[in-house]
């Protein structure tokens, strides 16, 4: 068995429409261990996070946070995800309600068999 710490999404910008940014490799178990998103803009912006299983889509079903809150300037570390894990093909999507305004890190493990 192989245990990785890595990052699970580097630094980048939330977009405003649901994106996958982590698909959680073939053969490989996925834990998230610390999730961020700072807003960098000027008005205050929400984020939704899901945790969507292989095969799924992003939907009501599988979000763990909903529309939180960020205040420029604000780094909000998420609670809610940490701890998860990951199956093969399982996803990391987001949204942000405003363009440009907030960026996210994550980070983990990836645990595989050989």
């Amino acid at each position: 068995m192989s245990v990785q710490p890595l990052s699970l999404i580097p630094a980048q910008a939330v977009p405003s429409a649901t994106a996958v940014l982590y698909t959680s490799p073939v053969g490989v178990i996925s834990r998230i261990d610390s999730l961020s998103v700072c807003n960098v803009g000027a008005v205050p912006a929400q984020v939704t996070i899901n945790l969507v299983p292989s095969g799924a889509a992003a939907g009501s079903g599988n979000v763990t946070t909903s529309g939180q809150t960020i205040l420029p300037g604000q780094t909000w570390n998420s609670p809610n995800e940490i701890g998860k894990v990951l199956g093969a093909g399982d996803a990391i999507a987001v949204l942000s309600s405003v363009a440009n305004a907030l960026t996210i890190v994550a980070g983990g493990l990836q645990v595989t068999a050989s």
